[in-house]
Protein backbone atom coordinates (compact mmCIF):
# COMPACT_ATOMS: atom_id res chain seq x y z
CA UNK A 1 0.00 0.00 0.00
CA UNK A 2 1.27 3.18 -0.92
CA UNK A 3 2.29 5.83 2.08
CA UNK A 4 0.94 9.13 1.97
CA UNK A 5 2.27 12.74 3.19
CA UNK A 6 0.09 15.37 4.38
CA UNK A 7 1.64 18.87 4.17
CA UNK A 8 -0.18 21.66 5.99
CA UNK A 9 0.25 25.14 4.81
CA UNK A 10 1.20 24.04 0.61
CA UNK A 11 2.50 26.55 -1.26
CA UNK A 12 4.86 27.35 -4.22
CA UNK A 13 8.02 27.07 -2.50
CA UNK A 14 8.85 24.91 0.25
CA UNK A 15 5.19 23.09 0.52
CA UNK A 16 5.88 22.01 -3.27
CA UNK A 17 9.28 21.17 -3.04
CA UNK A 18 8.58 18.89 -0.17
CA UNK A 19 5.64 17.66 -2.06
CA UNK A 20 7.45 16.22 -4.95
CA UNK A 21 10.34 15.15 -3.06
CA UNK A 22 8.15 12.37 -1.41
CA UNK A 23 6.30 11.83 -4.37
CA UNK A 24 9.13 10.79 -5.99
CA UNK A 25 9.55 8.16 -3.76
CA UNK A 26 6.27 6.91 -4.04
CA UNK A 27 4.02 8.84 -1.72
CA UNK A 28 0.19 9.85 -2.23
CA UNK A 29 1.02 13.80 -1.47
CA UNK A 30 -2.23 15.48 0.34
CA UNK A 31 -1.93 19.46 0.03
CA UNK A 32 -3.78 21.33 2.98
CA UNK A 33 -4.01 25.31 2.82
CA UNK A 34 -6.78 27.99 2.55
CA UNK A 35 -6.86 28.84 -0.97
CA UNK A 36 -7.69 26.20 -3.33
CA UNK A 37 -7.55 27.55 -6.64
CA UNK A 38 -3.65 27.91 -5.59
CA UNK A 39 -3.82 24.24 -4.31
CA UNK A 40 -5.54 22.75 -7.49
CA UNK A 41 -2.60 24.36 -9.40
CA UNK A 42 0.21 22.63 -7.73
CA UNK A 43 -1.68 19.74 -7.32
CA UNK A 44 -2.32 19.92 -11.42
CA UNK A 45 1.98 20.50 -11.60
CA UNK A 46 2.24 17.48 -9.67
CA UNK A 47 -0.05 14.96 -11.25
CA UNK A 48 1.66 16.14 -14.49
CA UNK A 49 4.80 15.03 -12.80
CA UNK A 50 3.11 11.28 -12.11
CA UNK A 51 2.36 12.14 -8.95
CA UNK A 52 -0.82 10.68 -7.16
CA UNK A 53 -2.17 14.01 -5.39
CA UNK A 54 -4.97 15.75 -4.06
CA UNK A 55 -5.91 18.92 -2.37
CA UNK A 56 -7.89 19.89 0.68
CA UNK A 57 -9.22 23.45 1.96
CA UNK A 58 -7.93 24.15 5.73
CA UNK A 59 -7.51 27.20 7.69
CA UNK A 60 -4.70 26.41 9.97
CA UNK A 61 -6.36 29.66 12.53
CA UNK A 62 -9.74 27.34 12.46
CA UNK A 63 -8.91 24.01 14.17
CA UNK A 64 -12.17 22.31 13.64
CA UNK A 65 -11.78 22.78 9.81
CA UNK A 66 -8.52 21.24 9.96
CA UNK A 67 -9.26 18.47 11.54
CA UNK A 68 -12.25 17.87 9.34
CA UNK A 69 -9.55 18.47 6.35
CA UNK A 70 -6.99 15.52 8.11
CA UNK A 71 -9.58 13.28 8.41
CA UNK A 72 -10.87 13.77 5.00
CA UNK A 73 -7.29 13.11 3.71
CA UNK A 74 -7.78 10.13 6.06
CA UNK A 75 -11.03 8.89 4.60
CA UNK A 76 -9.40 9.76 0.90
CA UNK A 77 -6.31 8.43 1.48
CA UNK A 78 -6.81 5.11 3.89
CA UNK A 79 -3.93 6.86 6.47
CA UNK A 80 -1.37 9.76 6.81
CA UNK A 81 2.27 8.41 7.28
CA UNK A 82 4.27 11.43 6.93
CA UNK A 83 3.27 15.15 8.43
CA UNK A 84 4.31 18.15 7.33
CA UNK A 85 3.69 21.32 8.46
CA UNK A 86 4.99 24.60 7.10
CA UNK A 87 2.57 27.73 7.06
CA UNK A 88 4.44 31.07 6.85
CA UNK A 89 2.45 33.81 8.53
CA UNK A 90 2.75 37.38 6.69
CA UNK A 91 5.41 39.93 7.86
CA UNK A 92 3.37 42.75 8.32
CA UNK A 93 2.28 40.13 12.00
CA UNK A 94 6.01 40.81 12.60
CA UNK A 95 6.40 42.96 15.43
CA UNK A 96 9.84 44.09 17.38
CA UNK A 97 9.72 43.11 21.19
CA UNK A 98 8.63 46.17 22.68
CA UNK A 99 5.55 46.12 19.93
CA UNK A 100 4.41 42.49 21.28
CA UNK A 101 0.60 43.07 22.10
CA UNK A 102 -1.72 39.89 23.67
CA UNK A 103 -3.76 39.66 20.88
CA UNK A 104 -0.53 39.87 18.33
CA UNK A 105 0.90 37.16 19.95
CA UNK A 106 -2.20 35.17 20.30
CA UNK A 107 -2.10 34.94 16.67
CA UNK A 108 1.42 33.27 16.31
CA UNK A 109 1.04 31.42 18.85
CA UNK A 110 -1.94 29.84 16.82
CA UNK A 111 -0.53 30.47 13.86
CA UNK A 112 2.88 28.36 15.10
CA UNK A 113 1.66 26.28 18.03
CA UNK A 114 -1.23 25.19 18.40
CA UNK A 115 -2.17 24.66 14.64
CA UNK A 116 0.29 21.77 14.52
CA UNK A 117 -0.90 20.31 17.66
CA UNK A 118 -4.25 20.16 16.45
CA UNK A 119 -2.99 18.52 13.78
CA UNK A 120 -0.69 15.78 15.53
CA UNK A 121 -3.63 15.16 17.33
CA UNK A 122 -5.45 14.12 14.42
CA UNK A 123 -3.01 12.29 12.95
CA UNK A 124 -1.36 10.23 16.22
CA UNK A 125 -3.83 8.13 17.02
CA UNK A 126 -3.36 5.95 13.81
CA UNK A 127 0.45 5.95 13.77
CA UNK A 128 0.60 4.98 17.44
CA UNK A 129 -1.81 2.22 16.19
CA UNK A 130 0.23 0.97 13.02
CA UNK A 131 3.81 1.85 15.62
CA UNK A 132 4.95 4.22 12.70
CA UNK A 133 4.86 7.70 10.82
CA UNK A 134 7.28 10.50 10.66
CA UNK A 135 5.69 14.43 11.80
CA UNK A 136 8.05 17.18 10.02
CA UNK A 137 8.11 21.28 10.96
CA UNK A 138 8.96 23.79 9.27
CA UNK A 139 10.15 27.34 10.74
CA UNK A 140 13.11 29.83 10.92
CA UNK A 141 16.14 29.49 12.56
CA UNK A 142 15.04 32.47 15.26
CA UNK A 143 13.51 29.97 16.65
CA UNK A 144 17.29 29.21 18.04
CA UNK A 145 18.86 32.47 17.35
CA UNK A 146 15.73 35.56 18.03
CA UNK A 147 15.93 38.39 15.66
CA UNK A 148 14.39 41.56 17.15
CA UNK A 149 12.24 42.64 14.32
CA UNK A 150 10.57 39.35 13.65
CA UNK A 151 10.19 38.77 18.08
CA UNK A 152 6.45 37.93 17.68
CA UNK A 153 7.50 35.03 15.27
CA UNK A 154 10.06 33.93 17.03
CA UNK A 155 8.59 33.62 20.75
CA UNK A 156 6.20 31.17 19.00
CA UNK A 157 8.94 29.89 16.81
CA UNK A 158 10.89 28.61 20.10
CA UNK A 159 7.61 26.67 21.38
CA UNK A 160 7.43 25.21 18.01
CA UNK A 161 10.76 23.76 18.22
CA UNK A 162 10.43 22.57 21.56
CA UNK A 163 7.08 20.95 21.07
CA UNK A 164 8.92 19.15 18.29
CA UNK A 165 11.89 18.34 20.42
CA UNK A 166 9.64 16.88 23.07
CA UNK A 167 7.11 14.97 20.57
CA UNK A 168 10.67 13.38 19.26
CA UNK A 169 11.80 12.17 22.58
CA UNK A 170 8.24 11.08 23.80
CA UNK A 171 7.43 8.99 20.73
CA UNK A 172 10.86 7.03 20.09
CA UNK A 173 9.35 4.43 22.02
CA UNK A 174 6.66 4.16 19.46
CA UNK A 175 8.53 4.18 16.60
CA UNK A 176 7.26 7.51 15.31
CA UNK A 177 9.71 10.21 14.41
CA UNK A 178 9.80 14.04 15.28
CA UNK A 179 12.22 16.64 13.22
CA UNK A 180 11.79 19.88 12.83
CA UNK A 181 13.88 21.72 9.61
CA UNK A 182 14.70 25.60 11.00
CA UNK A 183 15.52 27.84 8.00
CA UNK A 184 18.28 30.73 8.53
CA UNK A 185 18.32 31.99 4.87
CA UNK A 186 16.20 32.74 2.20
CA UNK A 187 14.57 30.34 0.17
CA UNK A 188 15.31 31.18 -3.48
CA UNK A 189 13.58 29.42 -6.89
CA UNK A 190 15.84 27.56 -9.04
CA UNK A 191 18.07 29.19 -11.57
CA UNK A 192 18.31 32.80 -9.05
CA UNK A 193 21.53 33.95 -8.55
CA UNK A 194 23.58 35.49 -5.50
CA UNK A 195 23.88 38.76 -7.92
CA UNK A 196 19.97 39.03 -7.34
CA UNK A 197 20.12 39.74 -3.69
CA UNK A 198 21.60 41.73 -1.16
CA UNK A 199 25.37 41.17 -0.57
CA UNK A 200 25.91 39.09 2.49
CA UNK A 201 22.37 37.46 2.68
CA UNK A 202 22.39 33.97 2.22
CA UNK A 203 20.15 31.98 0.21
CA UNK A 204 18.49 28.63 -0.01
CA UNK A 205 16.42 26.69 -2.40
CA UNK A 206 13.53 24.86 -1.90
CA UNK A 207 14.63 22.08 -3.04
CA UNK A 208 17.25 21.65 -0.17
CA UNK A 209 14.55 22.64 2.51
CA UNK A 210 12.39 19.43 0.89
CA UNK A 211 15.73 17.18 0.41
CA UNK A 212 16.59 18.27 4.22
CA UNK A 213 13.24 16.97 5.45
CA UNK A 214 13.40 13.90 3.62
CA UNK A 215 16.86 12.93 4.98
CA UNK A 216 15.18 13.27 8.60
CA UNK A 217 12.70 10.82 7.58
CA UNK A 218 14.79 8.32 6.08
CA UNK A 219 17.53 8.35 9.22
CA UNK A 220 15.62 9.22 11.69
CA UNK A 221 19.27 10.16 13.41
CA UNK A 222 18.47 13.78 14.86
CA UNK A 223 15.39 15.53 15.58
CA UNK A 224 16.39 19.35 14.07
CA UNK A 225 18.61 20.62 11.30
CA UNK A 226 19.48 24.25 10.81
CA UNK A 227 19.96 25.27 6.78
CA UNK A 228 22.01 28.73 6.36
Amino acid sequence: MKKTIAIVGAGPGVGFAVAERFGKEGYNVALLARNVKKLNMLKDDLLKKGIQAASFQADILDREQLTRSLEAVIHHYGAIDVLEFSPTPTWDSMRTARNIDVANEQHHLDYQVFAPITAVQTVLPQMLERKDGSILFTTASSAQNPVNRTASFGVAAGALLNYARLLNMDLKEDNIYAGIVSIGALVVGEGKHKGDFPEGMPTITADEVAEAHWKLHQQREVGEIILS
